[in-house]
């Protein structure tokens, strides 16, 4: 009796597990059928999608969030002072010491007259000026107790992601934690600057001296007999002056370590023109120039390159490529390589992009027209900027454009500005005592006036809510909030 029960309960049981749906892990004895298991694996298939979802929106509303959510007020993270002793002996820096800080501040609008701005090597420059703005910085021996940067002149500028001090005394590199990296000193009665990747050359216009200037200090020091008129340098270090006398200008080639290349331009006024404006390529190897001459009897503008590598050597003068139609009614005043592919010449009339993928530059320029006087240009290695008089209400306008010449957005603001420029996907106007923050899509991000004065204003280490605010009294990092 009790085994026919036990088979009983055993037969039950089978017929149990036989209606039973096995999911498939290592575990079952008997697989799902074709049909079963298809539903399964496109279960698992619609709920992998829709996390995957779940995470993208997430990330898109932080991205969002983070990039269009805008500040009114700051707290200060740190500050240091601008005054700093260079000692005899070495290169060390007596720096103030750092206070850190956590001042409060709320961000109002400001509004005043209008001002042309100033900025530097890859991120601007002021309106219609030919000679460069920024600031270089460059170690050098030391010099017994002589203090730099205690003058009336005192420019600040973007390297890299640090900050160059200029003065007619020395340089400085400071870094974004306030720091200095290392000092130069020198003399000079106007010093300009031109900054390309991690050089930057630093002389003394109408003087006889400029010095090659790496992130790491002082790389060389070239001197010329003839005035400088301008100097432009490349991402390498190699550097070019224009010195001129009263029937010639010269453009003069040198090594980073200011050994001079033995390469050399020469341009008569009476024929060649006056070079307005220049820039070395990133790799050394080219120059353009914005030239003024004379045409019948009136003054016309082109834009002309010249090669230096071995394709150079068999050109007369290294001369290999001019636009003269393109800017006949033109005047360029700033030409700059945005990147080692292409050239934006800024004129009166509006930007004209040159392709210079190839050695020799692409006829096919694109022309972008701009109808209201411009007031300020800034750039970047994948931008170019104006400020223009605005027609629709607001005094100005920004206008920003890709590499290939296409609006990316435009913003009219009403805010009396001296400094623009582009720092990496943020759009930064200031003036002495506030700033606005803009990112690409033209949304603002950040308006707000300071309780102290400020010379530059650019993004912090954290790139998404800080700012680095540079005087000539005092630096400080502050967060946005």
């Amino acid at each position: 009796m009790s085994d026919m029960q036990s088979m009983d309960r055993e037969k039950k049981k089978r017929q149990l597990r036989q209606n039973i749906v096995q999911m498939p892990d290592n575990g079952s004895e008997e697989p799902m059928d074709g049909g079963r298991l298809a539903k399964y694996k496109r279960k698992k298939r619609i709920i992998a999608a829709a996390a995957v979802c779940f995470i993208a929106a997430l990330g898109f509303t932080g991205y969002r969030y983070m990039n269009e959510y805008e500040y009114t007020g700051y707290s200060v993270q740190w500050e240091r002072s601008m005054r700093y002793t260079e000692n005899s002996g070495a290169d060390k820096k007596t720096q103030a010491a750092e206070t850190s800080a956590a001042a409060d501040s709320a961000g109002t609008d400001g509004a005043g007259e209008t001002a042309s701005a100033e900025s530097s090597g890859a991120s601007g420059a002021g309106s219609g000026t030919p000679d460069e703005t920024a600031s270089a910085e460059t170690s050098a021996p030391a010099e017994a107790s002589k203090t730099v940067g205690d003058s009336s002149f005192v420019k600040f500028a973007m390297f890299g992601d640090n900050v160059i001090k200029y003065t007619k005394d020395g340089a400085s590199y400071i870094d974004a934690s306030g720091k200095t990296i290392w000092t130069q000193s020198y003399e000079m009665k106007t010093p300009i600057i031109n900054i390309n990747g991690d050089y930057a050359v630093i002389a003394d216009q109408q003087g006889n001296e400029m010095y090659i200037c790496s992130k790491e200090g002082c790389t060389g020091t070239a001197k010329t007999q003839l005035p400088i008129t301008k100097a432009a340098v490349s991402a390498r270090g190699v550097a070019a002056a224009v010195v001129e006398d009263s029937t010639a200008s010269y453009i003069f080639y040198f090594k980073k370590d200011g050994e001079s290349l033995g390469i050399n331009i020469k341009m008569l006024l009476s024929g060649d023109g006056y070079p307005v404006d220049i820039a070395l390529s990133p790799d050394g190897k080219q120059i353009v120039m914005s030239v003024m001459y004379m045409k019948n009897g009136a003054l016309k503008n082109k834009v002309a390159f010249y090669d230096f590598s071995e394709i150079g050597k068999n050109v007369n003068n290294r001369f290999i490529a001019a636009f003269e139609e393109e800017f006949d009614d033109k005047m360029v005043g700033r030409i700059r390589y945005l990147n080692d592919q292409t050239v934006c010449a800024f004129s009166d009339k509006g930007l004209t992009f040159i392709s210079v993928k190839n050695v020799i530059p692409d006829t096919n320029v694109t022309f972008v027209p701009v109808d209201e006087e411009i007031q300020s240009i800034c750039y970047s290695d994948k931008y170019a900027a104006v400020v223009v008089d605005s027609t629709s209400g607001s005094p100005y306008r920004l206008d920003v454009y890709n590499t290939d010449g296409k609006k990316v957005t435009s913003i009219d603001f009403d805010y009396a500005y001296t400094g623009v420029l582009i720092d990496g996907d943020r759009l930064i106007l200031y003036n002495e005592e506030s700033c606005r923050e803009y990112n690409l899509d033209g949304h603002e991000r950040f308006n707000g006036q300071f309780d102290f004065s400020v010379s530059l204003v650019r993004a912090g280490k954290n790139r998404t809510n800080s700012l680095i605010t540079v005087g000539s009294e005092v630096m400080k990092e502050i967060k946005l909030r």
